[in-house]
């Protein structure tokens, strides 16, 4: 099973260097352990899920925040600047709601101040679609998240690493099978074999489906429909569709979609209050279902009543 979802996996993504772990959260504390020590600095965006602050803290690492731009990730200018700055041992970009950052706008000025580069795409596994930027092409580990709430995912929690690089998907073996040595400590994480072959077999129903395009059908509907600013950039994946109402009129907003029984939410909390262009989204963003079996005609009808 493991041995076919490898192969899916390569064929999707391009990354030819794949270690499955327990959840996304093992993954991001895994490649932190391979570039840093305690007490090293990091810079990881000031939003995104608390997973992306929690392992670097857990291990112990002197966290600096970069803001975010309009596409919810981070500003990747102000990143360059702070790489220069903070001179971190690591930077984490993660690729929120499926619009993925272009990694090559850092990799030259993390490589001349010997900074690594992860990504986070745990919302943005992609499976061969057009985007720009290739996920691991310019950065030295991908970390993935399949639990049950990600498209694809497998029935409970399931995470993943993939690397361009042999020797480093050669220690993250050693390391996810409780193995050591002089540099490196083990742990146990990895992805069980009835996981594995859920998470395979999602794969080919997202495919075969083309449960992706339906994705895409409902955001283009919101993009038509709704009287908001939604964010920009190449978006495929779709993992939730965000509006960005003033935020003097969010909880109205969420009232009336809430009436209507549409499952809209706020957006969770900045990872940093002290960043302004994370907290504004956070003021005014609002979570949208963009799953492939939303019913457009019902959801208009919805719709209808309040807008």
């Amino acid at each position: 099973a493991h041995q076919q979802l490898t192969k899916s996996c390569k064929r999707y993504t391009g990354i030819p260097y794949w270690q499955f772990t327990n959840c996304c959260t093992d993954a991001l504390q895994i490649a932190f352990s391979m570039y840093t020590q305690t007490g090293d600095t990091v810079i990881v965006p000031a939003y995104g899920w608390r997973a992306i602050t929690n392992a670097p803290r857990f291990m112990q690492m002197k966290i600096v925040y970069c803001d975010i731009d309009e596409t919810g990730n981070v500003d990747t200018d102000m990143l360059n600047q702070m790489i220069i700055d903070y001179k971190p041992k690591a930077v984490l970009v993660v690729h929120n709601f499926g619009t993925i950052v272009d990694v090559t706008k850092i990799s030259q000025t993390a490589k001349e101040n010997g900074c690594y580069i992860i990504e986070d795409a745990a919302p943005s596994f992609t499976m061969g679609e057009n985007y720009s930027y290739k996920l691991g092409s310019a950065s030295n580990a991908v970390c993935f998240s399949f639990d049950f709430t990600k498209s694809p995912g497998c029935l409970g929690a399931g995470g993943g690493l993939a690397t361009y690089n042999e020797e480093l998907y050669a220690k993250f073996k050693t390391v996810c099978s409780h193995k050591s040595d002089d540099n490196l400590i083990g742990t146990k994480s990895y992805l069980d074999t009835v996981a594995a072959a859920v998470l395979r077999e999602d794969m080919r129903i997202i495919e075969h489906n083309r449960y992706r395009t339906r994705r895409v059908e409902v955001a283009t509907y919101y993009l038509n429909k709704m009287p908001y600013k939604t964010l920009p950039g190449e978006n495929y994946i779709f993992h939730r569709f965000i509006i960005l109402p003033d935020k003097h009129e969010k909880e109205n907003v969420l009232n009336k979609l809430r009436s209507q029984k549409i499952l809209a939410k706020s957006v969770f909390e900045p990872n940093s209050f002290d960043c302004p262009r994370a907290v504004e989204f956070y003021e005014q963003a609002i979570e949208l279902p963009c799953h492939q079996f939303v019913d457009i005609n019902d959801l208009n009808e919805r719709l209808q009543k309040i807008l």
